[in-house]
């Protein structure tokens, strides 16, 4: 169906007004963009209204964890007016770590993750985390020098505000940033990249588009994470995930390793 101007304007102010949602205060090209890929798969308002609905859970469930992005600004801001050591940081970056699904299931192997990393990347000058989430809140454990640039990429809107403030108290040469980076790719170059558990999700919101996300990012290595085994632990997902990152690099001439730290894959794509 073609989709005009004014059901446009209805359906991204029905998700931004929405109880569910609006609170992310979610860029309004990822609302475009989702419309855009749904409508000629839709044949009426209610279908791709349906699509709509669908599209933006799978892509912001992660997301919907419990945390109150006001409530924990202040509870920073009290926090780092103490000038924590870093013995101090850890176990307070821990508790905001445990309370989001992805960094959860990681937080036991930090040390470990970030040591295999940069085993096989060097230690970086240079990061960009791509729809990071809370993993900023690893930098403790990353120990990386004190002017290394890091430009985190996120959706939600109230977790970038909490991020920058983080880094401003404690590591100046970050930056968190709201943009859809399927829509629009980073152009900050970096040494190396970081995907954690987002490419499958990328596959089911696009079928395919790793590949030209992956080709676009001004980067020498890309990190990608996926998990090993499906949420229940019965089944290894290591066959699927490798197929979705052969396809990704079919005949780009990028060098590929593969590693696994607790119950994360890690894909290690060096393009330069």
């Amino acid at each position: 169906m073609d989709i005009h101007p004014e059901l446009m304007e209805e359906l991204i102010a029905g998700v931004q007004n929405s109880r569910k949602y609006r609170q992310l205060d979610l860029p309004r090209e990822t609302l475009e963009d989702l419309l855009q890929y749904a409508a000629p798969l839709s044949r009426n308002k209610a279908e791709l209204k349906r699509r709509l609905r669908e599209k933006l859970h799978g892509i912001l469930a992660p997301y919907l964890e419990d945390l109150d992005y006001a409530h924990e600004l202040d509870a920073l801001n009290t926090f780092a007016a103490s000038s924590p050591q870093l013995p101090a940081l850890k176990p307070w970056a821990a508790g905001l770590l445990s309370r989001h699904a992805s960094t959860r299931e990681r937080l036991t192997d930090l040390e470990a993750l970030y040591q295999t990393i940069f085993r096989h990347t060097g230690i970086p000058r240079s990061i960009m985390d791509l729809a990071c989430a809370l993993n900023p809140l690893a930098l403790p454990w990353m120990n990386l020098a004190p002017n290394t640039d890091y430009f985190a990429y996120d959706l939600h809107g109230p977790r970038v505000g909490f991020l920058n403030a983080f880094f401003k108290a404690f590591y100046p040469q970050a930056t968190a940033i709201k943009q859809d980076i399927l829509v629009q790719a980073p152009i900050e170059p970096a040494e190396i990249g970081f995907f954690f558990k987002e490419a499958h999700r990328f596959e089911k919101r696009q079928p395919g588009s790793n590949r030209a996300f992956f080709a676009s990012l001004p980067i020498r290595t890309l990190v990608v994470s996926l998990p090993a085994r499906d949420l229940a632990g019965h089944h290894s997902l290591q066959p699927y995930h490798d197929q979705l990152i052969a396809s990704a690099i079919a005949g780009q001439g990028w060098g590929l390793e593969r590693d696994q730290v607790g119950s994360e894959l890690l894909y290690f794509i060096h393009k330069a």
